[in-house]
């Protein structure tokens, strides 16, 4: 079984500032590739704003001679589309900005079943005080760079593994049969 893990670091709080993306492939358990990409947001949602600056740590100068989203999808939407599950923690933010940033460049939506690993969390381990990224892979033993969009994409495959040890579970799938949740599909 094939899973990927996405994470979007962002400029700005427009949903189509994307100005890094993550994925961590994992199959049969195991982390196989992590690629990165520094993006450079389309015109009018460039601007970094402060404090988006001071939690990744990217400025304009980082990604002024990166490419557009669309320059990058081709290989980043297909591992995604190749995946038997896609996953993300925070869903809601990844899946969405995805979703806006693909309608502003009239890019095709690819196919695939997804799920929030935070939303998981809190059912496989409901008496934790926060299940924020940090908070759970500090309850795993997962030491990363959190706010880079690779190490988080990666954290977040790291959390799904180590829920499935947790309710002995074989695979995503049956992790989240356990867990009563049942995956989103992203499709027009």
């Amino acid at each position: 079984m094939i899973f990927t893990s996405l994470d979007f670091e962002t400029a700005n709080p427009s949903r189509v500032s994307i100005c890094a993306a993550g994925l961590a492939v994992f199959e049969d358990g195991n982390l196989t590739e992590s690629p990165y990409w520094l993006v450079r947001p389309p015109k009018g949602h460039g601007w970094f704003h402060e404090i988006f600056i001071r939690c990744h740590g990217l400025t304009p100068l980082d990604v002024l001679d990166a490419p557009e989203f669309p320059a990058m999808a081709p290989g980043f939407l297909d591992r995604l589309s190749r995946s038997d599950l896609v996953i993300a923690h925070n869903a809601a933010f990844d899946i969405g900005h995805l979703r806006d940033t693909l309608d502003h460049f009239g890019l095709p939506w690819p196919k695939f079943d997804y799920v929030c690993t935070c939303r998981l969390a809190r059912r496989v381990w409901p008496d934790l005080p926060s299940h924020g990224l940090k908070s759970v892979t500090a309850h795993i033993g997962h030491k990363f760079n959190h706010h880079h969009a690779q190490a988080d994409a990666e954290a977040a495959g790291r959390v799904l593994l180590a829920m499935m040890k947790q309710m002995d579970a074989t695979t995503p799938s049956e992790l989240l049969r356990k867990a009563g949740i049942t995956p989103k599909r992203f499709a027009q």
